[in-house]
């Protein structure tokens, strides 16, 4: 009875049943051979005779099989193969390499069936060979691939000791920079203070003749004051890097955050300064207090300071969200910064680029040191006559507490 599926069938063509069977043996896509039990050859196909390169007539009854192969695959054919035959009458997937007539070899992978006479003694091997060339390429490459890629993971892991290595040695160095910072700066505080105290009083009860003595005084005062203003920044930076190191991380509202360094600030400055605030795109940020407070106060401060002259300030703070960082961005319409000029040293302890103005030249270097300290960096725009902005990009952290 037939089926739907039949009719699918075509129509088949009756030459295809009548295949020759000696031209399939001479023929097939693989190589075989038989051979007496010690190994003497009495019959090859075609195949394996066009892949040895040798005529019918040089093998037959002149060679066996395993001197056919190389002299590691003969020592392994009679010590184990030809053993193993004996026992178990077949072996599957031995691999070997095939001695051509012109010296080259053919690595194959070789099957062998024992047959027994009517005693069951050993009376025939029929053996098949299939070419393994391309395989074996392979497996080369995927050896040479392991061995590179063995190379470069103990290499990356000696680049990865070094650098923990060099990473704990600076976190020393730092370590001892700060306290030699901290240190100096307290020792040298009192001294200063004293010569100042000293000048001020010598001021006081001593009358000067000389015309330019006035401004000798004022230049000799100022300097004291900038010798005490870099000695202040100074202790600030290394008492709040190490305050740091003991405060946790906060998740801080910006607004009522932000409004309050604005309040103080405009108490001090006194400049009819205008600002905007817009934390809608990310209304908290997760970082310690102080050091968001004291970037914040820099950079809002630094707008002040800053300001073109006859115009008046605006500041604009606001969030946005980039990928796995919430960006705070403060803006002003101040003298700006020509970067071309001075965009590498920006960062730079006690680097100033406005001499007009009084500053130590150390706020922004709190403020890169901050960012990074938090897991984060820092971006300037600015436009010389036009103003500055300043990006923060500070990480997302997923534990981070509402204080």
């Amino acid at each position: 009875m037939s089926t739907p599926n039949d009719e699918l069938l075509p129509e088949l063509d009756l030459r295809l049943t009548q295949e020759n069977l000696d031209d399939l043996y001479e023929h097939a896509p693989c190589g075989y051979c038989s051979c007496l039990p010690d190994g003497t050859l009495v019959k090859l196909n075609h195949t394996l005779l066009s892949w040895l390169g040798y005529e019918r007539s040089e093998l037959v009854a002149r060679q066996c099989l395993q001197q056919l192969f190389t002299v590691g695959g003969r020592l392994h054919y009679e010590t184990h193969c030809a053993p193993l035959l004996l026992v178990r009458n077949q072996v599957r997937e031995l691999s070997y390499s095939l001695r051509r007539k012109d010296g080259s070899t053919l690595p194959v992978l070789m099957n062998a069936q024992l047959l027994r006479d009517s005693d069951e003694q050993p009376l025939l091997v029929r053996v098949t060979l299939f070419d393994i060339t391309e395989r074996r390429k392979y497996e080369q490459e995927l050896l040479r691939a392991k061995a590179q890629a063995e190379e470069q993971r103990e290499q990356l892991a000696q680049a990865n000791e070094l650098l923990t290595s060099k990473n704990e040695q600076l976190t020393r160095i730092n370590s001892d920079l700060d306290s030699f910072v901290y240190t100096a700066s307290h020792d040298l505080k009192q001294p200063i203070e004293n010569m100042a105290g000293l000048f001020q009083e010598l001021r006081r009860t001593v009358t000067f003749h000389d015309p330019e003595a006035a401004d000798m005084m004022g230049m000799f005062t100022q300097a004291l004051q900038q010798i005490l203003t870099t000695i202040k920044g100074l202790t600030e930076v290394v008492q709040l890097q190490r305050q740091l190191e003991q405060v946790p991380l906060e998740l801080v509202v910006l607004q009522p955050f932000t409004e309050e360094i604005i309040r103080s600030l405009q108490q001090v400055n006194g400049q009819n300064a205008t600002f905007t605030l817009d934390f809608a795109a990310a209304p908290t940020v997760c970082m310690a207090r102080p050091g968001l407070h004291s970037m914040l106060y820099n950079l809002l401060s630094n707008g002040l300071k800053y300001a073109e002259p006859g115009r008046r300030p605006h500041i604009r703070v606001s969030t946005a969200a980039s990928d796995d960082a919430t960006v705070l961005s403060v803006q002003d319409n101040g003298r700006g910064i020509d970067l071309t000029r001075y965009g590498r040293q920006l960062f730079q302890l006690f680097r100033r680029f406005h001499p007009e103005v009084v500053g130590s030249g150390m706020g922004l270097y709190l403020v890169n040191r901050l960012a990074h300290q938090a897991g984060g960096r820092v971006e300037v725009d600015s436009t010389v006559g036009q103003g500055t902005t300043f990006r923060v990009y500070l990480p997302q952290h997923t534990t981070c507490q509402l204080s």
